[in-house]
């Protein structure tokens, strides 16, 4: 049986509460990534920022302060005011099937991956479409 810890991705980039959305949207940007785990001091996740809350929260930044000083609040606003905190997490033992099922029906972006309460990984619906192509090459 397959579990996520097969399918995971490992090398993460992480974000703390305090760094600001300005940081968070030059990695998104740099990185070609849509999703950041928040992790505190002890690589506990404490949340999640996706490309969605981000733009959400600028537009509200936008519709409060106009787009000429977007910039400045993005360097302003730490990310705990934008990333969601109530985030469904995973162990690497579940079984992938069971991690698929969560993708279909709740529309995941992302699911953390979570052992002894650290943060070891992360799984997305991308890896199980790399799964998949790997799968029919073979």
């Amino acid at each position: 049986m397959k579990t996520v810890a097969d399918l995971m991705v490992t090398q993460l980039i992480t974000l703390s509460e305090n760094d600001s959305l300005a940081t968070a949207k030059a990695i998104m940007q740099d990185k070609n990534i849509r999703n950041i785990p928040i992790v505190n001091e002890e690589n506990e996740c404490v949340g999640m920022l996706t490309q969605r809350e981000y733009l959400r929260h600028a537009f509200y930044l936008v519709s409060q302060f106009g787009t000429q000083q977007i910039s400045k609040k993005e360097q302003q606003t730490p990310i705990a005011n934008a990333m969601n905190k109530d985030i469904l997490t995973i162990s690497p033992d579940m079984a992938l099937d069971t991690a698929a099922e969560f993708f279909i029906e709740n529309k995941y972006g992302c699911l953390p991956v979570i052992d002894n309460n650290k943060l070891i990984g992360i799984l997305t619906p991308i890896d199980f479409v790399k799964l998949a192509h790997q799968m029919l090459n073979e």
